[in-house]
């Protein structure tokens, strides 16, 4: 199946991965904010103990950490999108830039790969056909064999069906 082509068929299967972010935009407002005023008071200080070239320093850290606060709250827009038909497993992955790429495979051979129990940096792993993809890398181990569990019920449940319906099996 390649890369491109379009599956159409019930959706089995859906679900959204999403890397975790600790806070949203408004509570690092309210973090830059604390800081900024911490800042000022400190610059103040300084400025008055007639140490006036440490204020510019002060407000390149505030304005760091609002950038690095910024980027965490990027690279928190990226997700991976698994959908599951009889015909095909497509994972939609999409960078925190907006760049998607599509990945599709055959159910019947697909394998799932995940150590068990996993470890913190144990990937799961799609594979099929000498062709292997790495999703949900930004979860963690329960959840991501949560998600390993569950794929392979559901892979079990689509190829048995489609062997029942083409009158393979009992």
């Amino acid at each position: 199946m390649s890369v491109g082509q379009r599956v159409s068929g019930p959706v089995v299967f859906s679900a959204v991965l999403r890397p975790h972010r600790s806070a949203g935009a408004s509570a690092n407002r309210t973090v830059l904010m604390i800081a900024g005023g911490f800042l000022f008071a400190v610059g103040c200080a300084f400025v008055a103990a007639g140490a006036w070239p440490i204020a510019p320093f002060l407000g390149l850290e505030l304005l760091l950490l609002a950038l690095a606060f910024r980027l965490n709250q990027r690279a928190g827009r990226a997700f991976e999108a698994i959908n599951l038909t009889p015909q095909a497993l497509t994972v939609s992955r999409v960078d925190h830039w907006g760049k998607r790429t599509d990945h599709a495979f055959p159910p019947h051979w697909l394998q799932v790969n995940l150590d068990e129990p996993p470890e913190r940096h144990t990937p799961l792993e799609l594979r099929s056909h000498g062709r292997s993809l790495v999703i949900g890398s930004f979860l963690l181990p329960d959840e991501r064999l949560r998600i390993a569990r569950t794929l392979r019920r559901e892979l079990g449940r689509v190829t048995t069906a489609a062997g029942r319906s083409r009158g393979e099996g009992c």
